[in-house]
């Protein structure tokens, strides 16, 4: 618990390569009583996916804070991609004093005092519907992160663009950023990282939702608490959902996790050895 409120941390869970870098961290922070149950929402494919199916299943064997959750029944789900069903988790977050905090299967950091830090900024700010990190490897971040001088122009430009051409889809861009960030976590300095302020989200500005935090008294509050419509969970904590408050997200600046990928980033990424920078030092957080 962090000032009296539960935490719980939630991915929709699909790959176990990056999940189990990304676990070990959690892992860390349920350890240090920051989190309190961790929950895989598995979004997986029936079949292909064995390997990281089981996989989820040996940690909930073996944690007992850590859970499975599955898409609601009788909900019909259409012929729609995978990535659509992620908007029905919020079913299960209706809590009032508990924060959540979502995580891409693919955030492969957090820093030692993310999660404390993005709490409280959740708790002390209850009107936007989310409160971001600094997540490296987010094209928006990015943007900020230039604004403040603490990424190179010259490695290309990034506008205010959740799909911008350099802050979402340029790999040799994204092996640069994970390699300064990497070079900053095996330093100790990623604290040279944070932005000088927290910045508002204009309400509308569609942003990458690898990670945020978020209430469990706004889903409770919602006219069929935890159902979200429209269903598309980026498009309602980025677009709908602030436009009908009226109340920008906010980008905490002393808050840093890193996302590894965008899909036209992976041959790039793939091409390197950065995951295993980050898995071995995933391994030391737990050590």
């Amino acid at each position: 618990m962090i000032d009296g409120h539960r935490v719980i941390a939630w991915t929709p869970y699909g790959r176990r390569r990056t999940y189990s870098i990304l676990f070990k961290y959690l892992q860390r922070d349920v350890e240090r009583g920051l989190i309190d149950e961790v929950w895989m929402y598995m979004n997986t494919d029936p079949t292909g996916q064995e390997d990281d199916i089981a996989y989820a299943h040996d940690l909930a064997n073996d944690y007992p804070w850590a859970h499975l959750k599955h898409r609601p029944e009788g909900v019909d789900l259409g012929n729609l991609p995978k990535q659509r069903y992620t908007g029905l988790a919020y079913r299960e977050m209706t809590d009032p004093d508990t924060v959540y905090l979502r995580f891409d299967d693919d955030v492969v950091y957090i820093h030692e005092h993310a999660i404390e830090n993005l709490v409280r900024a959740r708790l002390q700010m209850p009107a936007p519907t989310a409160i971001f990190p600094v997540i490296f490897n987010n094209a928006i971040c990015s943007h900020f992160l230039q604004a403040c001088q603490k990424i190179p122009t010259d490695w290309g430009t990034v506008a205010p663009y959740c799909m911008d051409p350099t802050g979402w889809a340029n790999g040799p861009f994204a092996v640069k950023l994970h390699e300064m960030l990497l070079d900053h976590i095996e330093a100790g300095t990623v604290d040279q990282l944070y932005l000088y302020q927290d910045f508002p989200i204009q309400p509308g500005t569609q942003f990458s939702v690898s990670c945020f935090a978020s209430l469990g008294s706004m889903y409770a509050g919602l006219d069929q608490p935890g159902i979200l419509i429209p269903d598309e969970e980026e498009s309602w904590h980025t677009i709908h959902h602030p436009l009908a408050t009226g109340a920008p997200n906010i980008l905490r600046g002393d808050a840093i996790v890193s996302h590894w990928s965008f899909f036209p980033q992976h041959p790039f990424l793939n091409a390197t050895d950065l995951l295993d920078r980050y898995r071995a030092l995933a391994d030391k957080a737990v050590a």
